[in-house]
């Protein structure tokens, strides 16, 4: 319960921070709210969801990787002895 807790936290702080960001920009530029301004406040929920996903594909890809070439390695010394 803990752990949801903390990230849910840092989940609102990583949000806000890119919320805030994105709103300033768009307000010092004098922009109207267009397709890419609404875009980029959209995409400022979404952002920390996907850096957990990035990180757990890389680390089950490095263990697939790392078996794979296990398997190569040693259809090589097969072939080779």
């Amino acid at each position: 319960m803990v752990i949801t807790s903390i990230s849910l936290f840092v989940y609102g702080i990583g949000t806000v921070t890119s919320l805030a960001m994105t709103y300033i920009e768009g307000a010092r530029r004098d922009r109207d709210w267009d397709f890419y301004r609404v875009t980029g406040i959209v995409l400022c929920f979404l952002w920390p969801v996907l850096v957990p996903v990035l990180i757990l594909a890389a680390v089950f890809s490095s263990f697939g990787f790392q078996k794979r070439m296990n398997a190569i390695s040693l259809g090589r010394e097969k072939t080779l002895g």
